[in-house]
């Protein structure tokens, strides 16, 4: 750095980060020291020094400081021929410690230059252990992402146990490997092999890690890892094995023109998937800049691309949203008591597509899963959609086919009640109709035994209701509520009453954790938080189109902005049926404030239900989705007839301005049910929109995208919806336009607090 004024102060600010995250790190002895890092062990001419530092060793500050007190004291040791680096209980190292990474986003005091030598200074350490007089073995006992990645990297040789995981997945949080993993990564492996799994963020197992050449060895047992890796430190510093520097390998990085061919192919893809989002293709730069000029330009391209995305909005919305999803079940009661047995056989009334695939998500994770239909005819179609989702699911994961008749060992389908008095949990997936539903549950309590936890999968209707015919069984009635495909889509709602007991709040979050799923606790009303937070993007999308603007733009528009599917797409694909019904609930319980649009029903009527009639909103003459040419005459007839119609013309609208007035309401909308307290928490809202309904992670969620609009956070949703419900309502004179845009209380509330 120069000598200018400039330099100086972020020299001093680089010095502050420095002493602040590194404090009590002096000092790697026999005993555990401040840095979690120390010198366990100087048996036979090798020094072990062993990351501790809970819960998942991430590298902190504190951390590297530490691996470089206890290289140099080795390195004094005279005794000491080499070294050895392990974690402890099964993790070698996690990766980075993001909380400190989030505190220097959210402090917004940090430039990209200060960033940059704050990295710098971390790579100073890496380099120094890896080019160091006495040589490095990696022990790699578990986890090695991220950081511990890049740790690994640096040593001469690795040795791992076969529950190993290693590999950069930080493209999931909006940044780069900043340690030199984009550069000795693909001098280790290659490009060809670098390049994927670096953009996917799939960590390599032991056998394909062995097989690139990753690690040397994978042996069998922890003791075994350990005599392994201190005979092989030894045989490095007796020369007996070469000792490797990672950053200057070439025999495994291909020459530059077939390198640029890898990045450029990788490239292309990326931007097909998302051109949003920066840190593809800023990993892609720094390997390519490693691939042509060298280890030490592409290090300082990889440190000055990191810096940028680190203070970059879309890493603070990511690992906002990384630890919105860990958050989820804070505060809540997570223990069974005391003697209590956890859910093992579960019940599941209902064998449609929901049903299968509740079902299915059971069945992978090792229940005992009834399934109980009306008549043997529906109980073989409902078999028969599991075994045709399961054949999909094992081909998809590469499991062995007999995988299927394994799990369905575990397996019953019935239309009798028998073996309902031996289940845990029930999960009735029938048709949205209240009295069935009442009739099913008043069954159920008779049927089940006293400690069972009875569930419904509604997507909207009142779990009180459901319950009403009732006696004795409310403490253990619950919602939880999948997303479909149930053994795909991460969320569940878990929904619980005035009278749901903490007892069944703790086993069921128990399970939701055992089948893979984030679960939210939310509280219930019509919708829940998802479906109700979301009922006003699809009929702000109609608005839009009553108003002169094409469904296609709508889509297009939402798409472009980071949606994975147009609202009008998403319509097709759930049904123009289910949207029906789900829009007279919403419309019963929140008709004050919503906009309904005469075209649906008129589409339904025509029997365009979406892609399960081959046509909706969109045609599918080949199972894709192509803009049908006789929908315009439809959406003509329905504004010519339409009363009170829209008073301003959505054809002129920009693309922002679309993206505006169909999520604007949902945050309206959410915030709503924040200040009713159905959701917790806005974090809780921003999973239930991103697992829920695919808005973009990298935005962090439907609230922290709104909170912090770059062009004034909730002031501007507020100013914005202000504008839009008294022009597009004609001052008022189309008082249904004029309610559905109308900030909210809370909103207005937010919008006041915040700075201008």
């Amino acid at each position: 750095m120069s000598s200018s004024p400039s330099a100086s102060v972020a020299t001093a600010r680089v010095s502050q980060l420095l002493s602040h995250l590194t404090a009590g790190a002096s000092g790697a002895s026999g005993s555990k020291s401040a840095s979690g890092v120390s010198i366990v062990s100087r048996a036979h001419g090798v020094a072990v020094i062993q990351i501790d530092n809970p819960p998942v060793n991430a590298l902190h500050p504190r951390v590297q400081q530490g691996l470089a007190d206890a290289y140099e004291e080795a390195c004094k040791d005279s005794s000491i021929k080499a070294v050895v680096i392990t974690g402890t209980k099964g993790t070698f190292m996690a990766g980075a410690d993001i909380e400190n990474l989030h505190k220097i986003q959210l402090e917004g005091k940090t430039s990209a230059t200060e960033m940059e030598a704050f990295i710098a200074s971390g790579n100073k350490i890496f380099n120094r252990l890896e080019q160091g007089p006495k040589p490095i073995v990696a022990a790699l006992n578990g986890t090695a992402l991220g950081g511990g990645c890049e740790l690994a990297l640096i040593a001469s040789h690795r040795v791992a146990t076969p529950n190993v995981k290693i590999g950069l997945p930080e493209l999931s949080l909006g940044i780069i490997p900043g340690l030199g993993g984009t550069q000795r990564l693909p001098r280790l492996i290659g490009l060809a092999a670098a390049v994927p799994a670096t953009l996917t963020g799939k960590p390599f197992d032991a056998k394909k890690a062995l097989a690139l050449g990753l690690v040397d060895a994978v042996v069998k047992t922890p003791d075994e890892l350990m005599m392994a890796a201190g005979k092989l430190a030894l045989d490095i510093a007796a020369g007996k094995v070469p000792r490797r520097i990672t950053s200057q390998l070439k025999n495994k990085i291909e020459p530059y023109e077939f390198g640029k061919a890898i990045i450029e192919g990788a490239r292309a893809q990326a931007l097909k998937k998302n051109r949003n989002i920066p840190q593809p293709f800023a990993y892609l730069d720094a390997a390519e800049e490693g691939c042509k000029n060298g280890f030490d330009a592409g290090l300082a391209k990889e440190q000055k691309l990191m810096a940028g995305l680190v203070l970059h909005p879309v890493s603070k919305s990511l690992i906002h949203f990384f630890f919105s999803t860990r958050a989820t079940t804070k505060g809540l009661p997570n223990k069974l008591a005391p003697g209590t047995k956890p859910i093992q056989r579960v019940a599941v009334l209902g064998g449609g597509t929901m049903g299968a695939g509740i079902c299915i998500a059971y069945l992978l994770r090792g229940y005992h899963v009834i399934l109980k239909e009306i008549n043997q005819k529906q109980v073989l179609a409902g078999v028969e959609r599991i075994v045709n989702d399961l054949t999909r699911v094992t081909k998809a994961r590469k499991m062995h086919i007999m995988t299927i008749e394994f799990l369905l060992r575990n397996f019953t389908a019935q239309d009798t009640w028998e073996g309902f008095d031996k289940v845990d949990l029930v999960v009735e997936a029938v048709l949205e109709n209240l009295e069935l539903k009442q009739t099913i549950f008043a069954e159920l309590e008779q049927r089940c035994p006293k400690h069972a936890i009875l569930a419904t999968n509604t997507s909207t209707i009142d779990i009180e209701q459901i319950a009403a015919k009732t006696k004795s069984a409310k403490n253990r009635i619950i919602g939880l509520h999948f997303f479909s495909p149930a053994h795909v889509m991460p969320l569940l709602e878990i929904i619980r009453t005035p009278h749901t007991d903490d007892a069944t709040i703790a086993a069921s979050l128990q399970m939701a954790k055992r089948i893979g799923k984030t679960p939210v606790v939310v509280g219930n009303c019509v919708g829940f938080t998802a479906n109700r937070a979301f009922f006003p993007y699809g009929q702000g999308a109609s608005l839009l189109v009553d108003a002169g603007a094409s469904p296609y733009k709508v889509d297009k528009a939402l798409e472009k902005w980071g949606m994975p599917m147009g609202v009008f797409r998403m319509i097709d694909l759930s049904g123009l049926d289910v949207g029906k019904h789900v829009t007279g609930t919403i419309t019963a319980a929140y008709g004050d404030r919503t906009y309904t649009s005469p075209l649906g029903a008129v589409l339904f009527d025509q029997k365009r239900l979406g892609q399960k009639t081959g046509v909706g909103y969109y045609a599918y003459p080949k199972g894709k989705p192509s803009p049908d040419p006789k929908l315009q005459a439809i959406i003509d007839s329905v504004r010519g007839s339409q009363q009170n119609k829209p008073q301003f013309d959505a054809s002129k609208l920009s693309d922002d301005e679309i993206v505006e007035a169909v999520l604007f309401p949902v945050v309206n909308e959410a915030l709503r049910i924040r200040a009713e307290k159905f959701a917790l928490t806005d974090s809780d809202v921003d999973v239930t929109s991103a697992m829920g309904y695919g808005f973009p992670a990298w935005r962090g969620g439907v609230l922290d995208w709104a909170s912090s609009h770059p062009k004034g956070g909730y002031r501007y949703v507020r100013d914005r919806l202000q504008t839009m419900s008294k022009q597009w309502s004609g001052n008022g004179a189309n008082k249904q336009i004029q309610a559905f845009l109308a900030p909210s209380d809370e909103l207005n509330k937010r919008a006041d607090a915040q700075k201008k």
